[in-house]
């Protein structure tokens, strides 16, 4: 008989935490007041303690000495070099992506299309955003490389945080991203891998002509 295993509450409280940096609901450089998080989860100040860890770990916080925990705000730089460390692995996660595919998993990334062209026509960037990166996690997650994806979560979360805007035309993301799915249909992991890496290296070059500032708001 196979045991049922249910998420901790400290796991629980990070995955909140996690998605309201992805949201935009928690901000870059924001100060994370444990009391006001606390009453607003409904959850003691112990499962949050563990939380920020976790989320310092993967550099999504950090803890400034007598002054408390904060989002994490990164540097242009920082975010360029972000970049080429995914220009180097998702295409490889396109890659195995491609081997591994079903029928299934294939229905969840044209849902998460049409969802993108509909954002397209409506010029809702919020929602561009949110469905870039559950497009871009879904197909690191189809590769089957656990590590990978853990990895490039962090990374992607980062960037959907800190980059004010977008860094390409939606319509052109759009296109990249039919073409992709396209090459995973047809199981071509050449072809995945390399539009992926245009697709990528296309947003480091347009984030290093424009300087995206970071979102002030």
């Amino acid at each position: 008989m196979y045991k049922v295993e249910f998420e901790d509450l400290a796991t629980k409280v990070y995955k909140t935490l996690k998605n309201m940096i992805i949201s935009g609901e928690l901000k870059p450089g924001e100060k994370l007041i444990q009391e006001d998080l606390a009453e607003r989860l409904g959850v003691s100040r112990t499962p949050l303690l563990s939380a920020f860890a976790k989320l310092a770990q993967e550099n999504l916080v950090e803890t400034i000495s007598r002054r408390g925990a904060y989002v994490k705000r990164f540097t242009e730089q920082e975010l360029v070099d972000i970049y080429d460390i995914r220009i180097q692995l998702e295409p490889l996660g396109a890659e195995r992506a491609a081997v591994y595919i079903t029928t299934e998993e294939v229905a969840q990334l044209e849902h998460l299309l049409k969802e993108y062209d509909v954002a397209t026509q409506t010029k809702d960037m919020h929602t561009l955003k949110q469905i870039d990166y559950q497009f871009h996690m879904s197909i690191m997650r189809i590769s089957r490389n656990r590590l990978l994806y853990d990895m490039l979560s962090t990374f992607n979360v980062i960037i959907i945080s800190n980059i004010k805007g977008l860094l390409k035309p939606p319509e052109k993301s759009d296109s990249e991203h039919h073409q992709l799915l396209d090459a995973l249909k047809g199981k071509n992991s050449f072809e995945a891998r390399r539009i992926m890496y245009e697709h990528i290296s296309d947003s480091r070059d347009n984030l290093l002509k424009h300087l995206i500032p970071f979102d002030s708001e």
